[in-house]
């Protein structure tokens, strides 16, 4: 019973989740957790991660319960005081569903682990704890990640007035830059994403942007190239009035840095 009550707190969000948005497309659904690690445990929950948590996620993408797993650690920022150690992204192939005892044990016997879903529950909560679950739908991506990449999250603020004006400028305006960006080698990839659930007036932000880099030092490259880059895709637009525009649109309430440390994908 106690494994049950463990899940239920997750599952029984995904649940309320999927029906909120039954008559959504379904396609493009996450689920973004927020873990920290307990005190004097990082090294543990390495542990864990690299071998139970890793061995769980091949198990659910073998049963086709989702197609992706990412494991994001936080770069920046770091210490007691950040909302997040760890992040971990799974990428669903329909709605967002509950993850239930029965999901855990089909994914241990499928990655054929010796553990036991009581084992693995146990594991985890005795070296991290869950802050938060999201769910977000991807609405545009280009590139594909790979481990070792550092994600650039852009958490974005954006009134319903202008939320579909900001989507549509997105996909038009920044979606073909950055696939010149990662044409080039500049960016491994970027997406765009809507936050589904939670949702109200009294949410810190709506959406995020996501730029997908190399290396560190990518991250912080003043591209010399940018506006000759820009203007290869856009000949029609000016630099800064587009900027401007976006602007305009929506607010980037925060910036944060997290290093992909583990990546399992059906693809």
């Amino acid at each position: 019973m106690r494994l049950i009550r463990v899940l239920s707190a997750v599952g029984f969000a995904l649940l309320l989740v999927a029906a909120a948005l039954a008559q959504t497309p379904n396609s493009g659904f996450h689920s973004v957790a927020c873990f920290k690690v307990k005190p004097d445990r990082m090294a543990e929950f390495h542990k864990f991660a690299a071998e139970e948590m890793h061995k769980v996620a091949q198990g659910r993408i073998g049963d086709g319960e989702i197609t992706a797993f990412y494991l994001l650690r936080s770069v920046a920022p770091q210490g007691q005081a950040a909302d997040c150690d760890y992040v971990v992204v799974t990428i669903f192939p329909g709605l967002p569903h509950m993850f239930g005892p029965e999901h855990l044990a089909a994914a241990i016997r499928k990655a054929g682990a010796s553990f036991t879903p009581e084992d693995y529950m146990a594991h985890r909560n005795a070296v991290a704890q869950i802050v938060t679950v999201s769910i977000f739908q991807n609405l545009a991506a280009v590139g594909k990640p790979k481990q070792g990449d550092y994600f650039q999250v852009n958490y974005m603020k954006v009134t319903d007035d202008n939320f579909d004006d900001w989507i549509a400028y997105e996909k038009k305006v920044w979606k073909p830059l950055a696939e010149a960006l990662v044409k080039d080698g500049k960016e491994s990839g970027w997406s765009l994403n809507v936050q589904r659930m939670p949702t109200g007036s009294e949410t810190p932000y709506q959406a995020v942007t996501v730029d997908i880099f190399p290396t560190m030092d990518a991250v912080f490259d003043d591209d010399p190239k940018f506006a000759e880059r820009f203007h290869s895709v856009h000949p029609d637009r000016e630099l800064g009035t587009t900027f401007q525009q976006f602007e305009r649109l929506r607010v980037r309430a925060q910036v944060r840095l997290f290093l992909l440390e583990d990546y399992v994908s059906s693809n």
